[in-house]
C-alpha cells in the first residue's frame, strides 16, 4: 500500500506516529511563517502543515507549489493542533501532520468545476465530467450508502435462505409493456436478443426447478420516455418464493425494509406498513400511489352540484361525468393570479375551466357564488373548518378528473408551504388492482401489472364475461408519493395462463411464439409462487432526499438517454454492421 492511512482515520490517539497519507489537494493557505493544506479522500480530511527555513526549505517551497486536486502522497508526523485551530466538525480536527517528505503522483490542469461547487453546475457539464462530480462528499455519500443498503439487503435475504442467483442480459424479445433494447446476434444473422425488461420470466423458471426462494440485484432496461425518477438502465432488488400468498411476501418485503433502512439511515420503521385498497386509493386520492404526508384527498361532489342551477356541471353529470374536488387549507395564501393560472391550465388540458370557492368565515368568494344556494353551501364546508380554505372542484370523465386534479394538487401544493408534512417516510400498500384495464388505442385488454399476475381466486369467474371486473393478486408499495416496488403472486397453472393471453389479444401462435418456454415449464410441476422487486435507484433517491435518480447512480444517462461522458449512444464501425447484416436506412436531413 502507498499509504499506511486513510485522511479521515487518525486522531489523538495517534499522536506522534509516523504516517504516510494519500489523496488530492483540498486547498492550500499561505499564512506567512506556515503553510497548511488539507489532503482529501473519501475517508476525510487531514490537515497538513509546514514551515520554512533550514533543511525544510526545499520540502517548503514544493508545498507551496502544490495546486488543489493535485493527487499526492505525503509523509509526517501526527501531533495535536493549537487548542484555538481544533475543528470540532471532522473527525480529524484535533490533529495535523508535520510534513517529512512530500511526492507529486500527479498534476491536475484547471478543472471544468469544483467538485464543492457541483450543486451549482449544469447536468450536461457534471455528467460530462462525472468523475469530477464524484468527487463531491455528498454524492460519494450517496453511492455508500446505496452500496450499504444492498449489502444489508443481501445480508437479510441470505438469512432467510434465499439463493442469489443471476439470469440472462441476452434474452428474448416478449414485447408487452415498454419498448425493449435489442441487440443483433451476429452468429445468427436476421434475430436478435433483447436486453431484459425484469428477471420476471427467468425468476419463475426458477422456483419450477425447485429454488423455493430466489434474489438478485438485478440490471433492468427499458426504452421509454425518462423522466427524473427514470433511466434507460435500472436496478432492482428482484425476490421470488415459492409456495406462498400475498401475506408471505408482504410481510417479508416489510422485514427487509425494517432491517435495511434501520440499519443504513438509522430509522426505526413501524411494520406493518398501512393498506388501501385500489378503489380508495382511486376515490380519495385520484391515483395509485398516493403521498399520504399531504392531508388533502378528494370528495365527489356530484350530489352537490347537482342540486344547483349550474347548467354546464350538471350536462357532465347526465352525461355520465362526476364532479371532484378537494379543500386546501390555507387557500388565503393562493392569490387571484395563481387560481387565475391553474384555471388555465386545465382550459390547456381540454377542460372547460377549474371550479374554485374561497371560504372566509360565514363568506365565501367564487365566481359561481350566485349559482350556489345557502344549503349547497354549507355541503361544500369543509368537514372541519380550518379558517381560510379554499375548494377546487372539476367536472369530467372520472379518469381524466382524477389525473387534472392531481396535477392541480402539486401546483398548490408546492405554493404553499407545510402542507406536505416533512422529515417523515410514509410506506403504504396498495392492494387489489384490478386484473384489466382497457386501452382505448389498440382496442384491447392489457394487464395492468403484467400477463403473469394471477387473477383473485373468486374473480376467476369474472374472465369469461365481465374480465373488467376481475381484480388481481397484485400489490404495490409507495413511499412519500412514489411507488417503489411492486410484485403479484403468479399464475401457476397453464391453461390459465393462456387464457389470459387470449384475453389480452394475443393470438395462440404469437403466444406459443413468445412465451411457449414458459407454457411448457407450467405443465412439469409448477408451485405456487409469488414475489415483489423494489426499484433501488428511486428508493435511495426518497431517503437520500434528492430530487432525481441521478444522484444515486455512479454514471447516469441524461433525460435523453445520452451518455456525455463517453458520448453514447454512437456510431459503430460499418465492418461491425456488415458483420451483423445490419443496414441502415435512415432518411436524409435536407
Amino acid at each position: 500500500m502507498l499509504r499506511s492511512h486513510t485522511c479521515g482515520a487518525l486522531n489523538g490517539g495517534n499522536l506522534g506516529e509516523k504516517v504516510i497519507l494519500c489523496g488530492w489537494v483540498n486547498s492550500v493557505r499561505d499564512h506567512g511563517g506556515l503553510t497548511f493544506f488539507d489532503l482529501r479522500d473519501r475517508y476525510g480530511i487531514t490537515q497538513v502543515v509546514c514551515s520554512p527555513g533550514g533543511e525544510g526549505q526545499e520540502l517548503y517551497e514544493q508545498v507551496k507549489a502544490l495546486r488543489n486536486e493535485w493527487v499526492i502522497k505525503v509523509e509526517g508526523e501526527v501531533a495535536a493542533r493549537p487548542a484555538e485551530t481544533v475543528n470540532g466538525r471532522i473527525p480529524t480536527g484535533e490533529i495535523e501532520i508535520r510534513i517529512t517528505g512530500l511526492t507529486v503522483l500527479n498534476k491536475s490542469g484547471a478543472l471544468p468545476f469544483e467538485p464543492a461547487e457541483a450543486d451549482r453546475i449544469g447536468e450536461n457539464l457534471k455528467l460530462k465530467y462525472r468523475y469530477i462530480d464524484i468527487r463531491n462528499e455528498k454524492l460519494q455519500n450517496n453511492l455508500r450508502k446505496r452500496s450499504l443498503f444492498c449489502h444489508s439487503m443481501r445480508e437479510f435475504l441470505l438469512s432467510e435462505n434465499f439463493i442469489e442467483t443471476e439470469t440472462p442480459i441476452l434474452t428474448k424479445s416478449t414485447p408487452e409493456g415498454a419498448r425493449d433494447f435489442i441487440v443483433p446476434s451476429r452468429l445468427n444473422p436476421g434475430k436478435f436478443y433483447a436486453l431484459p425488461q425484469s428477471p420476471q420470466l427467468f425468476k419463475q423458471l426458477l422456483m419450477v426447478g425447485g429454488l423455493d426462494r430466489y434474489f438478485q440485484i438485478a440490471r433492468c432496461f427499458r426504452d421509454e420516455d425518462l423522466r427524473a425518477d427514470r433511466q434507460p438502465e435500472f436496478t432492482q432488488m428482484d425476490i421470488e418464493m415459492s409456495f406462498v400468498e400475498e401475506e408471505d411476501v408482504i410481510g417479508l418485503a416489510e422485514r427487509l425494509l425494517k432491517h435495511s433502512v434501520g440499519a443504513v439511515f438509522g430509522l426505526d420503521l413501524s411494520i406493518p406498513f398501512p393498506r388501501m385498497s385500489y378503489s380508495d386509493a382511486m376515490s380519495l386520492y385520484g391515483c395509485d400511489k398516493p403521498d399520504t404526508r399531504i392531508d388533502i384527498t378528494y370528495r365527489d361532489l356530484s350530489d352537490e352540484i347537482g342540486r344547483t342551477d349550474i347548467k354546464v356541471l350538471k350536462a357532465v353529470l347526465e352525461k355520465g361525468g362526476v364532479v371532484k374536488g378537494f379543500h386546501v387549507p390555507g387557500g388565503d395564501r393562493l392569490s387571484l393570479k395563481d387560481i387565475e393560472n391553474l384555471d388555465r391550465y386545465i382550459k390547456e388540458e381540454g377542460g372547460g375551466g377549474l371550479g374554485w370557492i374561497r371560504f372566509k368565515g360565514e363568506e365565501i368568494q367564487s365566481p359561481l357564488k350566485k349559482l350556489l344556494p345557502a344549503e349547497v353551501v354549507g355541503m361544500l364546508r369543509p368537514p372541519v373548518d380550518p379558517g381560510n380554505s379554499i375548494l377546487f372542484f372539476l367536472a369530467g370523465k372520472e379518469n381524466w378528473v382524477n389525473e387534472k386534479l392531481n396535477r392541480v394538487k402539486e401546483k398548490v401544493v408546492g405554493r404553499i408551504p407545510g402542507l406536505i408534512k416533512t422529515g417523515v417516510f410514509n410506506f403504504l400498500w396498495i392492494t387489489d388492482f384490478p386484473l384489466f384495464e382497457y386501452n382505448e388505442e389498440e382496442g384491447r385488454l392489457q394487464a395492468v401489472h403484467h400477463p403473469f399476475t394471477s387473477p383473485a381466486v373468486t374473480d376467476i369467474k369474472d374472465l369469461a364475461g365481465s374480465p373488467l371486473k376481475a381484480r388481481s393478486r397484485a400489490y404495490d408499495i409507495v413511499l412519500n408519493g412514489n411507488e417503489i416496488g411492486g410484485g403479484s403472486i403468479r399464475i401457476h397453472s397453464r391453461t390459465l395462463q393462456e387464457e389470459i393471453f387470449r384475453l389480452i389479444g394475443l393470438p395462440e401462435d404469437v403466444y406459443r411464439e413468445r412465451f411457449g418456454f414458459l407454457l411448457e415449464a407450467l405443465d412439469y410441476g409448477a408451485p405456487p409462487h409469488g414475489g415483489i422487486a423494489f426499484g433501488l435507484d428511486r428508493f435511495m433517491m426518497i431517503m437520500l432526499g434528492e430530487e432525481s435518480i441521478r444522484e444515486t447512480i455512479a454514471f447516469p444517462k441524461t433525460q435523453k438517454g445520452t451518455c456525455p461522458l463517453t458520448l453514447a449512444p454512437g456510431e459503430v464501425e460499418k465492418k461491425l454492421l456488415r458483420e451483423n447484416r445490419i443496414q441502415i436506412d435512415m432518411p436524409k436531413v435536407e
